[in-house]
């Protein structure tokens, strides 16, 4: 069986810090790994076309309320339309042809179904095509990583260029699986990896990260292993060990125990995704 490489990049096209440099990173990987780049930007007024109580003897009041809304709408549509060509400028400046389509109507199932139609996703956390930064990853973030049938990067505001890759392994199935996809999409490229593994009292970790440098080693990553027994957060040490490390992204599986929403977004996953301040790798 032949190496599997990135053939295709989708990137989440929204006016925010995160998708901004999530546009970057999108270029950055497609140039290591020769991936065809796609954009893809949606129209969505539905928080601003959302009906409204209608107050008692307020029919002026609802009257200008309703034409504000509507003026809300004609200004987003037409900052949204300006984003394709935007995006397609801005990587043809890179040397890298891109198309960029826009959704309109469905734009989770849209996402979804485009989804399909590529290797890697990468979106800013904080896309929601509401043309406005918000605080931590989004509700449609968090959607198309768990309903998406594909491996995400998710980036915050800060872009990081180079520096190894840090693998977050704790031996689950989870980890396991992003591990493997990582490897056999070409994540690393020619970056070593850093494998920290974080268990509490009793756990052999050393043994569980030695098994992740073991399997890199199979796919020519050099690999160090870190093995941390800590009752503390493991979200507050991989944060630091990445600032410390100057890591260019971090491999992780999701993970908790308390059915399927946790399982992907249990708190230390959830704040990995609201403040890392790098780039998280996730495949469930």
């Amino acid at each position: 069986i032949g190496e599997v490489y990135v053939r295709s990049i989708l990137v989440t096209v929204d006016d925010t810090p995160s998708c901004v440099t999530a546009r970057a990173l999108g270029v950055a990987l497609a140039r290591r790994t020769g991936a065809a780049l796609r954009g893809v930007t949606a129209i969505e007024v539905s928080d601003i076309n959302r009906v409204e109580p209608f107050p008692v003897g307020g029919a002026e009041y609802a009257y200008a309320r309703l034409k504000h809304r509507e003026q809300q709408a004609k200004e987003r549509r037409s900052r949204i339309a300006d984003l394709p060509a935007t995006f397609q400028s801005a990587v043809a400046s890179e040397g890298i042809e891109a198309p960029c389509s826009t959704i309109e109507g469905d734009i989770r199932g849209g996402l979804l179904r485009m989804i399909e139609t590529c290797d890697l996703l990468v979106t800013g956390r904080d896309a929601e095509f509401h043309l406005e930064p918000l605080d931590g990853v989004t509700p449609l973030v968090e959607h198309i990583i768990a309903r998406g049938c594909r491996p995400v990067v998710v980036t915050g505001p800060t872009a990081i260029e180079d520096g190894p890759v840090l693998v977050a392994y704790d031996g689950s199935a989870p980890a396991a699986k992003a591990l493997q996809l990582a490897a056999l999409l070409g994540i690393f490229g020619s970056s070593s990896a850093h494998i920290l593994t974080v268990q509490g009292e009793g756990a052999d970790a050393r043994q569980i990260a030695a098994r992740a440098r073991d399997f890199l080693a199979l796919h020519d990553v050099k690999a160090e292993i870190e093995a941390c027994v800590s009752s503390d957060d493991p979200a507050d040490i991989l944060m630091r060990r990445a600032v410390e490390s100057r890591a260019r992204l971090l491999v992780m599986g999701a993970f908790g125990h308390r059915g399927f929403r946790e399982i992907l977004f249990g708190s230390c996953t959830r704040r990995l995704f609201d403040s890392a301040p790098l780039p998280l790798f996730i495949y469930h």
